[in-house]
C-alpha cells in the first residue's frame, strides 16, 4: 500500500517533530514504479491495438470513385452558386503511391467542367480551376466477420483485387450483388438472379434492394427545397421544372411567401369546385440529364445516358379544406401507377396503355391537422406508398413483375424506354405541399467490353451482360461472389475482369470473387474525406469532416 494514504480517514496528518526528518525515502522508487506502469501500460494499449487491428477492425482508405457518391474517393467539393445544393466531383491523379494510392495535390491545378446535379447550373472556369483536393474518405472494416456468417447481398465488402495479377494484394471495395450457387445478368440498369447453371431467361428474377440500403442508393434529379436564386447561364435562364399542366388551382409562385424568404418552395392549390394537375418537365433544364443515369460525380470520360424510370417522389402535404383527392402519378414503361389521397382512404392504382385504372390496394388513414411527409415510389418493380414513415401500400410481385424476356429483346434490338411522367392533380380542396422533391435510382450498365490488368480491352462483353444471352450470364461457384460499384459508369468490377485467378491451390475464373480473397465488411465512415478549419493552401485537411460520419448502408 501507498505509505501516503495510509492515514485513517478524517484524522490529520501527524505533525513533524523538529529536528526530525520528513523526507520519505520510498517516494524515488515509487516514482520510477510509476513510469514503469506507464510503459507497461502503453504497450499493453499498442498490443490490444495490433491484435483488434489485425483480427477484428481495420481502417482502409477508399482511393477511387467506384463507389462515389456513396464512398469517396479523392475529390472536389462544390456548393452551387445558384441553388446551394452541395455535392462531389471526382479527381483523378495521374500519379499513384508504391501501394496504388493516388497521390493528391493540394490544388487540383485545372479546370474542370462541373454541373450542379440539381438545378444543372454550371460551375464558372474561373471557380473551377485550382481548387483543393480532397482525400477519399477512411471506412472501418468488419474483419472476419464472414467467418462466422454468410455475406449478404447488397453488403458493401473489401476484398483482394482478383484484377491484380499476379500478387492480389490491392485491396478493392465493392457491393456485393451475387452469391455462391447463382448466375447473374444485368438487364435495364437492374440485377437479375437465377439458380446456378440457368440458360432460359425467364428463370431470372429481379432484386429488390432492402430499404436502408435503397436509402442510399438515391440520386437526387431535383429537389425544390433548392430553388435557384436565377443566376444567368450559357443556355438561358434556369426555369422551374414543375409546371401546370392543365386545369386552375395551383399557385407555384407565391408572392406572400416572398416575404417569408419561401417563394417558388411551397406550391398551393385552391378550387373547392374542380381540379388542376401539376407535372415535372424533363425539358426545362436538360443540362442536368433528368431521367437519366448521368452522374455529376463523373466529369471525365465518355458516357452514353440511359433512361432510368426507377424514382421517388417526395413531399410534405397539408390539406385546410375540401373532400376532393390528392393524385400522385409516376409512369414507367407503358405502367403509370397513381397514389390516391382523400380525407378518409389511401388509394393504389394502376394505368395500363387502355387508359383504364385498376384499384391495387387500399387502406383508410386518418389525416392530421399538420403536414404529412408522403414518399411514392417504383423501384425494382415494387410500387410502395409510405406516409409518415411508415408504408400503407405496396405492390406484390404477383400485380406488378417485369417481362424479362421482354427487356432482353429491348436490350438486343437497342430500344430507347419511353421517358417517365411524374405528376401532382389536386380536385375540390385547399392544400399545399412543400420540400417536394424527385430522386431516381442507381443503374448498372451493361454495355462495353472487359479489360485486363494492364488497362488493355479485350473483346469480350462484360460479365453478366445479355449480349449472345446466355453466352456472358456469370454463374458463380459455391464459393464465389460478383461485385459491381455504386459508380457503374466509373467503376472497374467484376463486370470488366478479364483474367483467370490461377494458384496452385485455387483456380477461378474472371469476373469473380473467391470466399478466400474477402477481407470483410465495410460498416463505418470515420473520417469522412477531412476538414480543413483554416482555409489556408499549406494547411492540411486535419480534421474529420464530423457532420458526414456515417454508417456505410
Amino acid at each position: 500500500m501507498d505509505e501516503r494514504s495510509s492515514t485513517p480517514a478524517g484524522e490529520p496528518p501527524a505533525p513533524a517533530v523538529a529536528g526530525t526528518s520528513t523526507a520519505k525515502p520510498q517516494q524515488p522508487h515509487r516514482e520510477e514504479s510509476n513510469v514503469k506502469e506507464t510503459i507497461e501500460s502503453i504497450l499493453v494499449a499498442f498490443i490490444l491495438a495490433f491484435i483488434f487491428r489485425a483480427f477484428v477492425v481495420e481502417a482502409f482508405v477508399i482511393p477511387t470513385g467506384s463507389m462515389a457518391p456513396t464512398l469517396l474517393g479523392a475529390h472536389l467539393r462544390w456548393n452551387c452558386a445558384d441553388c446551394g445544393y452541395a455535392f462531389e466531383s471526382n479527381y483523378s491523379s495521374a500519379q499513384s503511391d508504391a501501394e496504388g494510392n493516388p497521390i493528391i495535390p493540394g490544388r487540383s491545378g485545372r479546370a474542370h467542367q462541373v454541373n450542379c446535379p440539381n438545378c444543372g447550373f454550371r460551375v464558372r472556369r474561373q471557380e473551377a480551376q485550382n481548387v483543393p483536393v480532397h482525400y477519399g474518405d477512411r471506412i472501418l472494416v468488419l474483419k472476419y466477420l464472414y467467418l462466422f456468417e454468410d455475406p449478404a447481398r447488397w453488403d458493401v465488402v473489401v476484398f483482394k483485387s482478383p484484377h491484380d495479377v499476379p500478387m492480389y494484394a490491392q485491396n478493392y471495395i465493392k457491393r456485393l450483388v451475387g452469391k455462391p450457387n447463382e448466375s447473374i445478368v444485368i438487364l435495364d440498369g437492374d440485377i437479375y438472379v437465377a439458380p446456378g447453371g440457368a440458360s432460359d431467361i425467364n428463370d431470372f428474377h429481379i432484386q429488390n434492394k432492402p430499404p436502408h440500403v435503397q436509402q442510399a442508393l438515391w440520386r437526387v434529379i431535383y429537389n425544390n427545397d433548392y430553388h435557384p436564386r436565377g443566376l444567368s447561364r450559357a443556355d438561358g435562364t434556369w426555369q422551374q421544372p414543375w409546371s401546370v399542366r392543365d386545369g386552375s388551382g395551383w399557385t407555384l409562385d407565391d408572392d406572400d411567401n416572398d416575404r417569408l424568404g419561401v417563394a417558388d418552395r411551397v406550391f398551393t392549390f385552391d378550387n373547392a369546385t374542380s381540379g388542376g394537375t401539376i407535372h415535372f418537365d424533363r425539358e426545362a433544364n436538360p443540362s442536368n440529364y433528368p431521367f437519366s443515369d448521368w452522374l455529376a460525380y463523373n466529369v471525365e470520360g465518355p458516357w452514353e445516358p440511359q433512361v432510368v424510370g426507377d424514382l421517388k417522389l417526395r413531399l410534405d402535404y397539408t390539406r385546410s379544406a375540401g373532400d376532393g383527392p390528392l393524385r400522385l402519378r409516376l409512369s414507367k414503361g407503358a405502367d403509370t401507377f397513381i397514389a390516391e389521397l382523400t380525407p378518409s382512404t389511401v388509394r393504389l392504382l394502376r394505368r395500363g396503355d387502355d387508359s383504364v385504372e385498376t384499384e391495387i390496394a387500399s387502406a383508410p388513414f386518418t389525416w392530421g391537422s399538420g403536414p404529412v411527409r408522403v414518399e411514392f415510389q417504383n423501384v425494382d418493380y415494387r410500387v410502395s406508398l409510405t406516409l409518415d414513415g411508415d408504408e400503407v401500400l405496396h405492390t406484390t410481385p404477383q400485380q406488378y413483375q417485369p417481362d424479362v424476356a421482354a427487356l432482353l429483346d429491348a436490350f438486343n434490338n437497342r430500344d430507347t424506354p419511353p421517358l417517365p411522367a411524374v405528376e401532382i392533380s389536386a380536385e375540390r380542396q385547399t392544400s399545399h405541399i412543400e420540400h417536394l422533391g424527385l430522386w431516381r435510382d442507381i443503374y448498372y450498365t451493361n454495355r462495353g467490353t472487359r479489360v485486363t490488368s494492364q488497362n488493355r480491352r479485350t473483346n469480350d462483353p462484360l460479365w453478366a451482360s445479355p449480349p449472345s444471352f446466355p453466352d456472358n450470364v456469370i454463374h458463380l461457384g459455391p464459393k464465389e461472389y460478383f461485385v459491381l460499384g455504386d459508380n457503374s459508369q466509373m467503376s472497374l468490377d467484376a463486370r470488366s475482369w478479364a483474367e483467370d485467378i490461377n494458384l496452385a491451390d485455387l483456380h477461378v475464373q474472371s469476373g469473380r470473387v473467391p470466399d478466400r480473397f474477402m477481407l470483410g465488411k465495410a460498416f463505418f465512415v470515420y473520417w469522412p474525406a477531412g476538414y480543413k478549419p483554416i482555409r489556408y493552401e499549406r494547411i492540411p485537411a486535419i480534421t474529420p469532416n464530423v457532420g458526414d460520419m456515417r454508417f456505410i448502408r
